[in-house]
């Protein structure tokens, strides 16, 4: 369920927050608080949800990999 949060994120802010606000609810369902049928129908319902997002999205069909290549280059040589 978690890659859904993070999936609807992407399509709607462009960005990922690595801090989760559903901690609590994460660790319910580590708990094993859920039935396997719950957490699979919520997992459906969110998957709908993703791809109406998406489809509205301005997001490109894939990344820029020049843009992404060089950023890390950049990242990599401020780290070493």
């Amino acid at each position: 369920m978690l890659m859904y949060e993070i999936k609807s994120e992407i399509a709607r802010s462009k960005q990922v927050n690595v801090r989760r606000p559903e901690r609590e609810y994460l660790l319910r369902i580590r708990a094993g608080e859920f039935s396997y049928e719950d957490l699979v129908s919520q997992a459906e319902d969110k998957i709908g949800l993703i791809n109406e997002l998406f489809i509205k999205s301005d997001l490109p069909e894939k990344p820029h990999e020049t843009a992404a290549e060089q950023l890390l280059i950049q990242i990599r040589e401020k780290f070493y």
